[in-house]
């Protein structure tokens, strides 16, 4: 699906969208979700300010971001964020939120809005930087447990 509702601060490009909404499903692995046949719905996404220009558009952390199945019904359901570091680093994205659909209930699986262990583990050491100093482009992650402790043990 399209962001043609949204503003400009999230008109994700082709290219763009293809990179997030792989990532996206690719992270859902992580909460016990097999992304196989799921596809992202964008339709009732909402603006969260958090916002970075990559690749051929600009990309916004954007709350109820749907996952939907081949039939359309829905598997989970959450919160949308990333570490990119600006300029040509790399993007990467994630759940900040995340509840699932289990049994027919929906079961929150993420609850901590804090980078994941798992994707804080691929974050290149410079970029880790740039999340550590209240100054820099990724200074919304600066009181983050993960980036707290990295900065710690780098004495940073």
């Amino acid at each position: 699906m399209t962001l043609g509702h949204l503003s400009q601060t999230a008109a994700m490009g082709p290219l763009l969208q293809k990179a997030v909404e792989f990532q996206l499903l690719k992270d859902l692995s992580a909460y016990g979700v097999e992304p196989d046949g799921l596809t992202i719905d964008w339709s009732d996404s909402c603006q969260e300010r958090h916002c970075t220009a990559a690749v051929d558009g600009n990309l916004e952390e954007l709350s109820s971001v749907a996952v939907v199945n081949s039939g359309g019904k829905p598997v989970a359901e959450g919160w949308m964020d990333f570490v990119h570091g600006g300029g040509n680093r790399p993007l990467f994205v994630f759940w900040l939120f995340l509840s699932v659909m289990r049994e027919g209930k929906w079961m929150n699986v993420k609850d901590k809005p804090h980078i994941p262990v798992h994707i804080w583990s691929e974050i290149p050491e410079a970029t880790k930087y740039l999340c550590a100093m209240a100054t820099e482009y990724d200074a919304r992650w600066v009181n983050d447990p993960l980036v707290v402790e990295w900065r710690r043990t780098n004495a940073v």
